[in-house]
């Protein structure tokens, strides 16, 4: 059996591969009968919810399909030929280029929605959506960019090619998308529609000419735990977040002050970050921990570059430490 780990396994079951693990998966199938018959068997547990999914978020993954994997560029292009009443759009794709929106691998997820910023559209983008809120989006005459499974859209056979699609209406159980791949609208059965999005988490890019309110939805990172040495880390965080604020507060001209006035400058947060109220931690270590968090669902690894450890309390020590963070001990020098 060619070396294919568990976890490569696991998102190519359940479509959370990147392309290239895809194609290294499909290379191996063909040549190794006794990890088709394991796909086949992951297969059916997937499909029976005894799998379950990453929990990590495909922000850094490109919807990529459509010729020259330009999916995404041709349905904001979709969408500005009606906001600008039909005029030119020459240069788009080399626009979002020089800005870095688009590479030569797709449109990022979190770059999707720019060029139409860059006409004055206001644009959000979330993960966690549903159908309601692709049918609340329609009746306000937003513009919505989707992002689905290539495979599980087209043949009901997950891919793991991410792909851009505008929905235009939905109507007697079926929504009705602009396909780019197709360059053309085609209607899909809602729980089909929904089936191929959930791969990308539900994410949704929603874009009006005429402004949306603003409803704060954070990406809710509740699900990922955090071990002791994280924990620590978001303190230092939160106490460093703290002196950057104090920092760029004293560069503009202000000094502490038993209360906030702006006029004299005054501000009673301009003293160290352990004299804070407890209060006030509390929102720069909810920070540190959140952003800490996230940083995880979006699939990164943080690990502290430790080398050795120190031989009287068995704390991990990094290369260039001459004292021991927890005992004090000093640190034998390396040979």
């Amino acid at each position: 059996m060619k070396k294919i780990s568990e976890e490569v396994l696991s998102r190519y079951v359940t479509g959370a591969a990147s392309l290239e693990e895809i194609a290294k998966v499909s290379l191996a199938l063909k040549e190794d009968e006794s990890l088709r018959a394991l796909v086949d068997v992951l297969e059916g547990l997937n499909s029976n919810g005894v799998l379950s999914e990453s929990g990590d978020l495909p922000m850094a993954s490109s919807a990529a399909m459509a010729e020259d994997n330009l999916c995404d560029v041709m349905c904001e292009q979709y969408i500005l030929k009606d906001y600008l009443g039909g005029k030119p759009l020459d240069g788009c794709v080399s626009e979002m280029l020089d800005n870095c929106w688009f590479k030569e691998s797709g449109t990022p997820l979190h770059n999707m929605g720019r060029l139409l910023e860059k006409y004055g559209m206001a644009v959000s983008r979330r993960y966690d959506c549903s159908m309601e809120d692709i049918a609340v989006g329609l009746r306000q005459r937003y513009k919505l960019i989707a992002v689905v499974d290539y495979g599980q859209l087209w043949s009901n056979e997950a891919d793991g090619i991410y792909h851009a699609v505008c929905c235009l209406s939905i109507l007697d159980g079926t929504i009705r998308i602009y396909d780019p791949a197709m360059d053309g609208c085609s209607n899909y059965l809602l729980e089909d529609f929904e089936k191929a999005w959930a791969y990308s988490k539900h994410y949704l890019v929603q874009a009006s000419s005429e402004g949306m309110e603003y409803i704060p939805h954070p990406i809710d990172v509740t699900d990922v735990d955090l071990d002791d040495q994280l924990m620590e880390l978001s303190e230092a965080i939160a106490e460093n977040a703290h002196e950057i604020w104090a920092e760029a507060r004293r560069s503009e001209g202000w000094r502490f002050g038993p209360t906030r006035n702006d006029v004299r400058k005054e501000h009673p947060d301009m003293i160290p970050y352990y004299e804070l109220p407890e209060g006030e931690k509390y929102y720069d270590r909810a920070m540190a921990l959140n952003t800490i968090r996230l940083v995880k669902k979006l699939g990164f690894n943080i690990g502290r570059k430790n080398t050795r450890y120190c031989p009287c309390c068995g704390e991990f020590v990094a290369d260039n430490m001459i004292f021991c963070p927890r005992c004090g001990k000093e640190l034998p020098k390396e040979d």
